[in-house]
């Protein structure tokens, strides 16, 4: 099917149906799965799936439209619905869509699965899962293979296509010996081929041994001002909140980002450098929702601020420049301190292994649950610990970073490193 055939099909009828200028992205998705439950081979399947999604303008309004149906009548149809969304909202000077340019296309990763190393993979993880860890049960893993191609065009010339094929593994476990049950915990990573062995996708292989270790759970004493390290599985919901109260597009049109007038300023520990690199893993994201070719860049750069993470609109909204990319995909510098040394220089605290908590308050402000995590004392670790408050903020928390690991999870759309810091409140029994 001629993808781009279509985004200038849905186009013109969108010109048709009254917009003043329109945009459009059309994704066609493939899945080979193989997956595991309670340990054992359970099932193969492949899926697929299409959507297209047309945003049309008219004297300033916006209206969208949805559609997995993609004949000609459909496509005047989800037309005719943008442009009628587009009438009946509120207009709004921000909203823009991206200057034209030469057209672009990309790729990436195989442009098949190689199914029999699949299950060969799989396989041999569950195998070497019973082996290493027999009191861990697999709760459920999946292996798939995803091709995805997907078009962008919009009504000012911008066309853009890109073809990614990328694997991507999650495995869950538990631990159980008698009537002693771990939490369950879980992982897993992307990539563009299956080279290395599934245990060492995304720490799995660490995380499965942490299981085996927290059969024995005891609560935390009392409550202090302590240090967590943050793991990589954890990191990345720190950065998240970056997102929902500092950088991102929301908290700088709404003025409730304490980083309002940080640009150029230090706002972070200088051991702290975080890029998004939508081009440089294994994520296949060529280009923003906007329409401008994706490209790598650093908000923190060695601790100082370089910029929000905007969009067209946000930029149009708040007169601040569109940033490179609007964020995701990230990785981190890596820093020099070993993990062991890290857990050295603690006192007392948490080394942060899971963390459920909801989004900081807009000033950043954060608290939630420590799961699956060990406690610190005098330079080593003293426990497990059953789920324990964790409360602080991020962007003190961030700007008192005293080592950055060197060491490093690739979870393919990100690599992220462990962080020590301090200032933040446990509370136990």
């Amino acid at each position: 099917m001629d993808g781009m055939r279509l985004i200038d099909q849905v186009l013109r009828a969108a010109a048709a149906a009254g917009a003043d200028m329109a945009k459009a992205a059309l994704s066609f998705g493939e899945k080979s799965e193989l997956n595991v439950d309670a340990g054992k081979m359970s099932l193969f399947r492949m899926t697929s799936g299409r959507t297209l999604t047309l945003t049309a303008y008219v004297a300033g309004s916006k209206g969208t439209a949805t559609t997995d149906r993609l004949g000609a009548a459909d496509l005047e149809e989800a037309a005719g619905e943008a442009v009628g969304a587009a009438r009946s909202a509120p207009p709004d000077t921000a909203n823009a869509i991206a200057p034209g340019g030469a057209p672009a296309s990309f790729a990436s990763g195989p442009s098949g699965p190689d199914r029999d190393a699949m299950y060969d993979r799989l396989s041999q993880f569950v195998a070497w899962a019973e082996d290493t860890y027999p009191k861990t049960k697999l709760e459920q893993c999946v292996l798939d293979f995803e091709q995805r191609v997907a078009y962008f065009g919009n009504s000012n010339g911008v066309r853009l296509d890109g073809r990614t094929g990328v694997y991507g593994f999650t495995a869950m476990f538990t631990t159980k010996e008698r009537e002693r049950t771990s939490s369950f915990n879980y992982s897993g990573a992307a990539r563009l081929d299956l080279g290395e062995e599934l245990s060492a996708w995304g720490g799995i292989d660490e995380l499965m041994r942490q299981s085996t270790e927290q059969l024995d759970l005891r609560p935390v004493e009392g409550k202090f001002t302590g240090d967590i390290i943050v793991t990589p599985h954890c990191m990345g919901d720190f950065i998240d909140a970056l997102d929902g109260a500092y950088w991102g597009g929301y908290p700088l049109i709404k003025g409730t980002t304490p980083w309002k007038d940080a640009v150029g300023t230090v706002v972070a520990s200088p051991l702290l450098t975080l890029s998004s690199s939508p081009r440089s893993v294994d994520s296949g994201h060529y280009w923003t929702s906007d329409g401008f070719e994706a490209r790598d860049w650093s908000p923190i750069d060695a601790g100082v601020f370089r910029g929000f993470c905007l969009d067209l609109y946000a930029a149009n909204k708040t007169g601040r420049s569109r940033s490179p990319s609007t964020g995701g995909n990230w990785t981190m510098k890596p820093g020099d301190a070993e993990v062991t040394a890290m857990v050295g220089a603690v006192e007392r605290g948490l080394l942060l292994c899971r963390f459920s908590g909801g989004q900081p308050s807009e000033n950043g402000d954060f608290t939630g649950v420590a799961k699956n995590s060990y406690l610190i004392e005098n330079g080593a670790i003293a426990r497990p610990i059953s789920e324990t408050m964790v409360s602080g903020n991020v962007g003190q928390f961030l700007a008192g970073v005293r080592a950055v690991s060197g060491r490093q999870i690739d979870f393919g759309s990100s690599r992220l490193s462990w962080v020590l810091g301090g200032g933040v409140t446990i509370s136990g029994r």
